[in-house]
This record gives structure tokens, C-alpha cells and sequence, in this order.
């Protein structure tokens, strides 16, 4: 049976990342203050590195959807190659500045055109992680406001994913959860509001990323989806 290695210290990540590439170096030059991360990542395929290091801000960005879109199921390991960038990609935030706080939040605030429709994404994300184990919570605040044209549904979620190391022997990566807190709003409403939070068993998670999104069903049957930035942190 595989065992969850541990990160005893939970620090939570507010940075301000430039849209050019993260070059992480080759394996002898990592230099995590987290021994058990250091040791996998010294262990990644040096193609997995130069692979990371090609990626734009915006490419790690959906990247990161996609892998909490794909890897649903708590106790699920990610393949090879995905645990390489989400390892890759929790060194590189591990580089930056970052306060320590047992919570953390994250406001966000996007717009969007499309089918005549503006749209304007606006909240906060919030997650209160476990230091060592126990019950971990997130969730937060979405509004969408339509700025011009008409709708007939609304749909808000905001998503959380929490990953944790998996195993010595190779670099590799397991889902602790997966989930989302969502509410659905139909007619032409010029706002739709959320606020909603959702406890969680953790045990020891390494890195965590949450993203907020919403559907937008027009008046004409067209049908557009806003997303937020992927928010991420390690602990």
C-alpha cells in the first residue's frame, strides 16, 4: 500500500507570477526547503523539466483546470508526466514570496464578451487547509453580472482540488479531493450571487488549486463559460 509522505508546515501562496516561463532547472540544481519534495524532484525525467519550462503563465493555467477536470476521484495517481508538473509547478511557487496563514483567500474579477452578452466574474475564493490532517474547508463568494444583452441561466462553482505525494521510489502524485460548491439561477437576472463553503476529511496535502467559473446560457440558446485564474498553493 502506497503511503502519503508528509509537509508538516501549511504556508499559503499570494504571488504575482510574470507570463514568461519558470525554468526549474536540471534535477541536481532543486533546492526545496522540504526534504521529501526535494527527494522526487531530483527523481523527475529531465524531458518532463524542459517540457515545463516551455509552458507560458497562461499554458500552466489551463493546465491546471484540465488536471482537476481529468482527476476526479480521491486516491486516483496522476500519470508520470502529470505529477512531474504538478510537483514542477509547487517548486516554482515554493520560489516566490508567500506569508504563512493556516487560511488563506483570493480575490478575483474577470469579463467576458460573447453572443452580444457581457458578463463580469467577480468574488473571492477561500480555504482553510489542515495543518497535519483533519477537516479542511473551501468555497467562497461568485457574482456574475451581466453588463449588456440578456440570459436565461446562470451557473456558479467554484472548484478545489488537493493533491498529496504519493510513494518514494518514483515522482508521483495522488488526488485527495476533488469537489466543488455550485448553485444554478434561471431567468434574465442582471445578478446572480453565490456564497457557499464545503468541509472536506484532508490528510496532509502538498498543493491545492481552486478556480472559480460560470455558465452563461443567453437568451438566444447560445451557451459561454467565464473562468477565473487557477489560484494555487502549497503547504
Amino acid at each position: 500500500m502506497k503511503k502519503l509522505l508528509s509537509i508538516i508546515l501549511s504556508l499559503t501562496l499570494v504571488f504575482a507570477m510574470s507570463a514568461t516561463a519558470f525554468a526549474a532547472g536540471p534535477a541536481d540544481k532543486f533546492n526545496s526547503s522540504n526534504p521529501e519534495l526535494q527527494a522526487v524532484l531530483e527523481k523527475i525525467d529531465p524531458q518532463y523539466i524542459e517540457d515545463y519550462n516551455a509552458l507560458t503563465f497562461e499554458q500552466k493555467d489551463i493546465k491546471l483546470r484540465e488536471l482537476s477536470q481529468t482527476y476526479t476521484t480521491p486516491g486516483t495517481v496522476l500519470s508520470e508526466a502529470d505529477s512531474a508538473f504538478i510537483l514542477l509547478n509547487r517548486y516554482e511557487k515554493e520560489k516566490m514570496p508567500q506569508p504563512m496563514a493556516g487560511s488563506s483567500s483570493k480575490w478575483y474579477d474577470v469579463y467576458k464578451t460573447q453572443y452580444k452578452v457581457k458578463v463580469n466574474l467577480y468574488g473571492t475564493m477561500r480555504q482553510d487547509i489542515a495543518f497535519i490532517a483533519g477537516s479542511s474547508r473551501f468555497g467562497g463568494t461568485a457574482t456574475l453580472s451581466v453588463q449588456s444583452g440578456s440570459v436565461k441561466r446562470v451557473d456558479l462553482e467554484i472548484f478545489h482540488s488537493a493533491y498529496g505525494l504519493i510513494g518514494t521510489s518514483a515522482p508521483f502524485v495522488g488526488v485527495l479531493y476533488n469537489g466543488s460548491v455550485s448553485m444554478t439561477k434561471s431567468g434574465n437576472n442582471a445578478t446572480t450571487k453565490m456564497d457557499k463553503e464545503k468541509d472536506y476529511g484532508s490528510i496532509l496535502p502538498v498543493y491545492t488549486t481552486m478556480y472559480s467559473s460560470a455558465t452563461v446560457n443567453t437568451s438566444t440558446g447560445d451557451e459561454f463559460t467565464i473562468t477565473s485564474d487557477t489560484w494555487t498553493s502549497f503547504h
